[in-house]
């Protein structure tokens, strides 16, 4: 690198370079100013010192404490691309547990889809991973990676649902429409891709997928260079946020068909979600992918079972809280006692559940007698055995919020 170097000046009198002379005054004052400024130095020097933790070196055993206690309480997560919702997921389940040493939960990015589930099988570290149920179907259905899934993986929990929003111009009416057209799919988001070709292939309609971001995706549509956008994700996007209310892009709707079987639930979108999109009073049918917290069973993951069981009081302790923090409105809908037909619970989830279920019961239970001693009247006839159970289930029913039926399912 070339460098220019320009001559000082002289604060002689008889330099000959032509430069002013500085006066005494002057030169003293340059030196208060110097003395100051490395006074100053040396103050900020002195204070980052008493604020930073004094560096001690660790000893032999120490690091070995050190390295057994962080891989003892760290769990990782295979998640998706750091821009798609799965990482945001895993990152907000994280940050319930704030800076806290006894739970940590680190996000692998990764591409998201069919990738998470072949890296939880298969990669070297990885406890848990975020897989759609369209993708657990696929795998179960196809045996793509190996006979037996049910029963070498186990899920903790569902999360909250995504749904699928199908952009669309002013040409396109129906489904049918695509037919041979171009749909524009979220390039970094391996869910997204993989629900597209998922869907249309169930529809047997043939499409050609163009990669894209959001909102390149969008754009593409409002440009008419193609015939849709699908997205996915929790309503409402704000990748529709801004667009103009002309007609010119609408959702179109989605049908849930047995075709869809056990890899999507029905959906709506609304017009509060969308009041750009859908006119006031009217809604678009659509289809939900359930996002579900896997791990690995079986012989080979004893260890990382072991580490999970120990953290699972504090994980849906954290999934609980997410309801009620500034988070996804949609963390709200996470019922940790829904089931999943065909899949089998994570053992300690299932206990850590079945003793939540009998706490809650023996709670209302109590509260229930308590409500009939101040509600009933002097002299009044006691209720029945049957008249109590029944009047108890009924309150059950009305209090019942975060834990839901043991019996509930939803479809994967």
């Amino acid at each position: 690198m070339r460098r220019s170097w320009t001559r000082r000046p002289s604060i002689e009198a008889g330099d000959r370079s032509g430069a002013k002379p500085v006066a005494h005054s002057d030169l003293v004052r340059l030196s208060c100013a110097a003395l100051f400024f490395l006074a100053t130095l040396a103050a900020a020097d002195s204070a980052l010192a008493q604020i930073q933790p004094s560096a001690k070196r660790l000893s032999a055993s120490q690091q070995q404490a050190l390295r057994a206690k962080l891989n003892e309480s760290t769990l990782f997560v295979a998640t998706s691309h750091p821009s798609a919702s799965y990482h945001g997921m895993a990152q907000d389940i994280a940050a319930v547990f704030g800076s806290s040493e006894d739970v940590r939960i680190l996000a692998v990015a990764g591409h998201g889809g069919a990738q998470n589930l072949r890296d939880l099988l298969f990669l070297r570290g990885v406890d848990m991973a975020i897989v759609p149920t369209n993708v657990l179907a696929h795998a179960k259905a196809t045996e793509a990676l190996g006979g037996g899934l049910p029963t070498r993986v186990a899920y903790i929990t569902r999360l909250y649902s995504e749904e699928l929003h199908l952009l669309v111009g002013r040409g396109v009416k129906s489904v049918e429409d695509l037919r041979g057209k171009k749909v524009a799919v979220p390039l970094e988001d391996g869910t997204a891709q993989f629900t597209a070709e998922d869907v249309f292939r169930r529809l047997a309609l043939p499409v050609e997928l163009v990669a894209g971001n959001p909102a390149e995706a969008v754009d593409k549509v409002r440009s008419g260079s193609v015939a849709a956008a699908l997205l996915l994700g929790g309503k409402p996007l704000p990748q529709f946020a801004g667009l103009p209310k002309d007609g010119s892009l609408r959702l179109l709707g989605l049908p849930f068909s047995p075709a869809m079987d056990e890899a999507y639930s029905p959906a709506v979108l609304a017009a509060e979600d969308y009041p750009l999109l859908i006119p006031p009073g009217q809604n678009v049918e659509t289809l939900a992918v359930s996002p579900v917290l896997l791990t690995t069973s079986g012989k080979g993951s004893e260890e990382s079972s072991r580490r999970i069981a120990k953290v699972i009081p504090a994980l849906f302790g954290g999934l609980s809280e997410l309801a009620l923090a500034h988070r996804h409105p949609k963390w709200r809908e996470v019922n940790l006692a829904a089931t999943l037909p065909g899949w089998s619970r994570f053992g300690a989830a299932e206990e850590w559940l079945t003793k939540a279920k009998e706490q809650q019961a023996g709670s209302l239970q109590k509260r229930f007698e308590e409500f009939l001693r101040s509600a009933r009247k002097p002299g009044s006839p006691d209720l029945t055995a049957s008249e109590q159970k029944r009047l108890f289930d009924d309150f059950v029913s009305w209090t019942r919020k975060s834990l839901g039926d043991a019996g509930q399912s939803v479809r994967q």
